[in-house]
């Protein structure tokens, strides 16, 4: 996985006039929701505003970011999204995908991109119990496919079970192991406590060390704890390169460092670790 993704911040698609307030927030993404943010009737004419929004994704290098969540496919607002997307191309940028069910969603998504010559990414949104039963398969759908989000408040009240339970913290790991086996990054689900900031904090240590590579945001004041929890420390920054210096001085590949072996999953993990200190400005 090369894709760094620590924050993605939901701003709502029919508030052109936040888009700039959301670009300068700190967010490595920020991501215009057509879906839940936008209510039925306010679809059709926040729509534009998205698709130039991502449109505007070529002409600026860096970040953070530009994506647009549209509506699930199997709705018709989703279908309008899809058509007005293979009109307009987007040449960057990424597309999220809500409810993702099954990997054909994302080959078709991925079909259409193709042959409009869009060079945008995409991004997957598991929020529902047949979309985790196949959430391998879509990890490895396309090359188009840059990210796979747990989607826990739509899964937990489809499940009936709490977001601290037992399933919630199995539906979990299945997104992680899925995302790290495909070779794509893993987003967890924003906090809904937005306003406690220690309880964001919290939440995005916990999903940094349960292997997320980075967290969904539904306000401005959240994106400080949780890049915060997914860039590497300076510490960790010097051990990753001790140990890459040290494996590639080894003639025969064996590293020995305080006692502990030292292999090539390692190696490769803490060149991971360095990428993204890189591209949070850190390095």
């Amino acid at each position: 996985m090369n894709f760094v993704l620590r924050s993605l911040l939901f701003t709502p698609a029919n508030r052109p006039q936040a888009f700039e307030k959301a670009l300068g927030a700190g967010a490595d993404c920020v991501c215009l929701d057509l879906e839940d943010a936008v209510p039925p009737d306010g679809k059709s004419a926040a729509r534009p505003n998205a698709l130039a929004f991502l449109a505007a994704a070529t002409a600026e290098a860096g970040r953070p970011m530009r994506a647009v969540r549209i509506n699930a496919l199997s709705s018709a607002a989703g279908a309008r999204d899809l058509a007005a997307l293979a009109d307009t191309a987007p040449q960057g940028g990424l597309i999220m995908l809500p409810k993702v069910a099954r990997a054909a969603e994302l080959q078709l998504v991925a079909a259409i991109l193709d042959e409009t010559g869009s060079a945008a990414g995409l991004l997957a949104l598991v929020e529902t119990a047949i979309g985790l039963s196949h959430v391998e398969e879509i990890a490895r759908a396309t090359p188009r496919l840059h990210a796979v989000m747990f989607g826990g408040v739509d899964l937990s009240s489809e499940l009936g079970a709490q977001m601290g339970s037992d399933t919630m913290r199995t539906a979990r790991a299945r997104i992680v192991q899925a995302a790290r086996a495909g070779g794509v990054a893993a987003l967890d689900v924003p906090e809904l406590d937005f306003r406690n900031a220690d309880m964001v904090a919290a939440a995005a240590t916990n999903a940094a060390e349960n292997g997320f590579t980075g967290k969904a945001a539904i306000h401005p004041s959240n994106l400080s704890a949780i890049n915060a929890a997914f860039t590497p420390s300076v510490e960790e920054i010097a051990r990753a390169k001790e140990i890459i210096a040290a494996f590639e001085a080894a003639p025969n590949g064996l590293v020995v460092i305080d006692g502990k072996l030292i292999e090539a999953p390692v190696v490769k993990g803490m060149r991971l670790r360095l990428a993204i200190a890189e591209a949070a400005g850190v390095l």
